[in-house]
């Protein structure tokens, strides 16, 4: 029986990249900012990871939340400075995420304060990768990196201000939050 579920657990890490590759299919119509600012509104697992990211940071990791702004803006930036060279092939990148996702899912289930910021900003990172060596052609690119960073830098922030009303004004927030936690884990893995 366990080597049945060995078996299942690797053929789910092998196929991960196609289930977490969200970065296909972008509207090339706009460049530079409007394009990267626009972009993390457009699809639901960046404004969930962000939002998440926000909520999860100011009740886990409560003195990491306004570094986090900074470790992740550094972090996407340098992931899609990295793609833009090609540094790390794409489907790598797509690894990346799959497996940042399950160190984050991981951090989050062993409340671990230590790996939440490490594995997060390797999420980041994977994610700048795989959007530099997609959109890093499509021009403009300080424009489209600072339009990136600004929006998810608001998202990320939307959700430190819904994070701390959950854990200062609701009855059992901390237990919200945990369920949130959880969600976001089984998303990240599914």
């Amino acid at each position: 029986m366990q080597k049945i579920i060995q078996t299942i657990i690797f053929a789910c890490l092998a196929f991960m990249p196609a289930w977490v590759f969200a970065h296909p299919g972008h509207d090339h119509s706009h460049v530079g900012f409007e394009a990267g600012f626009l972009h993390p509104f457009t699809g639901l697992d960046h404004m969930m990871m962000a939002l998440a990211l926000g909520v999860l940071f100011y009740s886990a990791v409560k003195q990491w939340k306004l570094v986090g702004v900074l470790v992740m803006s550094i972090a996407l930036v340098s992931g899609f400075a990295i793609g833009v060279e090609h540094l790390i092939p794409e489907n790598f990148a797509e690894y990346g995420i799959g497996l940042s996702l399950l160190a984050v899912a991981v951090a989050l289930w062993s409340k671990s304060k230590v790996i939440l910021p490490v594995a997060t900003a390797l999420l980041v990172t994977f994610h700048g990768v795989a959007h530099g060596a997609e959109l890093g052609q499509s021009g403009h690119l300080i424009g489209l990196v600072a339009g990136m960073v600004t929006a998810m830098v608001m998202i990320y922030i939307v959700g430190l201000g819904f994070g701390k009303f959950i854990v200062d004004h609701i009855p059992y927030g901390k237990k919200i939050v945990g369920a949130l936690a959880a969600f976001i884990a089984l998303v990240g893995l599914a």
